[in-house]
């Protein structure tokens, strides 16, 4: 069943206006084609794709309750997505990627009206019988989330990436892992310009690879952050530059045919170029368990503590811990329902600029559900419906609530 590649919208709509022409040509493609065959498209290697999207949000840009001088909290926008995937083996590698635009136009704060681009290409190769990996490379252009930057100015942020890793089966069930990336993160907004940021990721370790896809393994990583552009206090220059250096245990373990677990963990260490105050260590790491007692319901739960790069203008980075859960059901071979719970806690440790760490926190909570209907294979008519809540100390981030809804509907040709 074909799910189109998530757009780039972060919250608002598209004025008709804006859409009139863009949304006419994409209903009339799906009024041509819905009725095709579920194999219609232009090959077996490339597969076009496009959508619409309508949606709602009651507080746009995050805004606390008691903020002064606010007059209009929610909009509506729609969106319309146009692109393709592909997926082409030649020998013993297989080339997959996708590239799509997205024009998302806002209602009310048309301002941020603005054109989304997300493209993907990724190698998965293999040499002999002892070594295979993958190399690739991301793009995306997308408007920056509302959850720490509250501007209704357009903020526009870019992120680049490529990537090569390495397998090399050194016994029948052992294996050497290397993996090396780069990405770069750009913001168009000129007082958005100091979350500018590069990061050069090196990982190796080694696998034992068990019985029924069981797999135990131990890798180290290390990150290392460039901010080029610097904050400035008057005459002081802040420099937000981090390595992070991490020893972690890696589990995928089947504990029976309905029941699987994933862990990532261990030991974190994150230090900075300038400021050791704001140096911080500690557990990192991630434990996902999956369970599908039947065929049509499928749960899932997420625990996390993580390090995380912080996109507000008080601080450079948080340490993330929380929790989700989610379940799916298949009611029908053409409707699917989803269900999440989402809790997270933010811990900041100090106001960048500061002298002396200034600890900040949050907490946010959110629920989805999501209804999907697949009337052909190519088809589908998706409807959602948000709710999220955050409360937080001052100085670091803001408490918030908002509500949200959506419809999309979507086709492969």
């Amino acid at each position: 069943m074909f799910i189109p590649p998530r757009n780039n919208i972060q919250a608002g709509r598209l004025r008709a206006s804006d859409m009139a022409l863009p949304a006419r040509a994409v209903l009339a493609l799906f009024g041509a084609m819905a009725s095709l065959p579920c194999h219609a498209a232009l090959s077996d290697t490339i597969h076009p794709f496009a959508a619409l999207t309508y949606s709602y949000d009651s507080n746009l840009l995050r805004l606390p309750d008691d903020q002064p001088g606010v007059d209009v909290r929610s909009d509506t926008l729609r969106a319309g997505v146009a692109g393709l995937s592909f997926e082409r083996p030649v020998g013993r590698q297989l080339f997959t990627g996708s590239a799509k635009v997205t024009r998302v136009s806002f209602d009310h704060f048309n301002q941020l009206d603005y054109n989304g681009k997300d493209a993907s290409l990724d190698w998965q190769w293999q040499l002999g019988n002892h070594w295979s990996g993958n190399a690739g490379g991301t793009y995306a252009q997308s408007l920056t989330p509302f959850t720490d930057f509250h501007s209704s100015e357009r903020n526009l942020r870019v992120q680049r990436g490529r990537y090569v890793e390495a397998d090399w089966r050194v016994l029948a069930d052992w294996q050497l892992h290397a993996r090396t990336s780069h990405n770069t993160f750009d913001y168009n907004l000129s007082s958005q310009r100091y979350l500018d940021r590069i990061e050069d990721a090196n990982i190796v370790g080694f696998d034992y690879l068990g019985a029924n896809g069981n797999t135990v393994g131990l890798q180290a990583t290390r990150i290392e952050g460039k901010y080029p552009n610097k904050l400035v206090f008057g005459q002081f220059v802040f420099d937000q530059g981090y390595t992070q250096d991490k020893l972690q245990l890696k589990v995928h373990w089947n504990l029976s045919g309905v029941t699987q677990l994933e862990f990532l963990g261990g030991r974190a260490k994150r230090t900075h170029d300038v400021f050791s105050q704001l140096d911080a260590s500690g557990t990192n790491g991630r434990v996902k368990a999956s369970w599908a007692p039947h065929g049509n319901l499928h749960l899932t739960s997420n625990v996390w503590r993580e390090f995380v790069a912080f996109e507000g203008s008080n601080a450079s980075y948080s340490l993330n811990k929380g929790a989700s859960i989610g379940a799916t059901w298949n009611a029908t071979a053409k409707i699917k329902a989803e269900a999440n719970y989402r809790y997270e806690r933010r811990d900041f440790p100090g106001l960048v600029g500061a002298a002396v760490p200034l600890n900040g926190r949050d907490t946010t909570r959110g629920t989805s559900a999501v209804v999907t209907y697949a009337p052909t294979n190519s088809v589908q008519l998706v409807l959602s419906l948000t709710q999220e809540e955050r409360s937080a100390s001052q100085f670091i981030s803001s408490a918030y609530r908002t509500h949200g809804a959506s419809f999309t509907a979507s086709l492969q040709f």
